[in-house]
Order: structure tokens, then sequence, then C-alpha cells
């Protein structure tokens, strides 16, 4: 592993991060941002119909636990710093605290969305669709053993719990379904 890898993934060492590893950050969660952009808005409403939304998302936690509207270029705006400048600051600091963070979050993120999928079964609710989907997160999951990439490895494991982040936990506090099941995934 290169010692470029090593220092974004290796959670032994600490150094005090520096203006330019933020600089960095910031820049990766802005491309990460874009790419998700791209892949919420467009791809994801040509596949469903509908685009995801975070705005959506935001005002559905302040309407659901707060009886608040959030005017829409504000919640934008969360969503960007979130995207932005949150994100990666907790990558930073996981990566770098959390012993094998790689394993722990694919555990979180595998064990909660099996349970998930556990629930729709026993009620009775599940369906072609919710296996499909269950299918394709177990192969991404899968993926990081057989990526030789550390770095894409590791995109691959945060991608996974930033899902778990904003549909596993953000959505029940919204009144959406967990992981957004209830509406198909």
């Amino acid at each position: 592993m290169s010692h470029r890898a090593m220092s974004l993934t290796d959670s032994r060492s600490f150094t005090a991060p520096g203006l330019r590893t933020f600089g960095r950050l910031f820049l990766a969660g802005f491309i990460g941002l874009l790419i998700w952009e791209l892949w919420a808005r467009v791809l994801t409403r040509a596949v469903l119909g509908y685009p995801l939304e975070p705005a959506g998302l935001i005002d559905a936690i302040a309407q659901h636990r707060f009886g608040l509207s959030v005017p829409y270029l504000l919640r934008e705006a969360l969503h960007y710093g979130v995207g932005i400048v949150g994100y990666p600051v907790a990558y930073l600091a996981i990566s770098r605290f959390l012993p094998r963070w790689q394993d722990v979050l694919d555990a979180i993120v595998l064990v909660t969305f099996t349970a998930g999928v556990g629930w729709l079964v026993a009620a009775g609710a599940f369906k072609p669709i919710h296996f499909v989907f269950y299918t394709a997160v177990l192969g991404l999951i899968a993926t990081r053993f057989i990526n030789r990439d550390p770095l894409i490895a590791d995109a691959i494991v945060w991608g996974n719990f930033t899902w778990f982040n904003a549909l596993g936990l953000m959505a029940p506090v919204g009144g959406l379904s967990f992981y957004l099941l209830g509406e198909g995934g």
C-alpha cells in the first residue's frame, strides 16, 4: 500500500490534518456530491421515474419532528454543506479513530439492511424488487473483498455507509420507511 493510501486509511496513526488535507477533503466532497447529484437527480429519475431529493428528506425531518417548514434554498444549502464538509470530516474522523472501520461500516449496513428485508419477509410485504435490491447491496459490499485498489474499496464502504445514514437513519426520523423499503427501496 502506498504511503498516500496508508495515510488516508490507517486508523492506527494520527497526525493533525493540515490545511492541505482539509482542502483535499472538501474538494473530494464537492466532486463526490456532483457525482451523487448526477446519480440521484438524473439516473434515479430515469430508472424510478422520480429523483432522490435531499431537500425533501430535510423537509420531511423538519415537518415530522418539529412541525417546521424550512425554505427550499436553506434545505439545499444544508445538503451541500453536509456533502462538501460534513461527510468528508466524518470520514476523516472515522477512518483515523475507528479500528477496522471498513469492516465495522460494512457490518452496520449488512446487518441493518438484512434486518429491514427480514422485516418485509415477516410482514408478507417482500416483493421481487426487494430481492433485486438486496442482491445488489450484497454484491456491492462483496466487491470490497475482491477490489485490488484500497482507495476504491474504501470509497465503496463509505458510499454504502452514506446510504445507511441517509435512508437507514434519516428517512425514518423524517417519517419515511427504513431504507425506503416501504416505498420500494
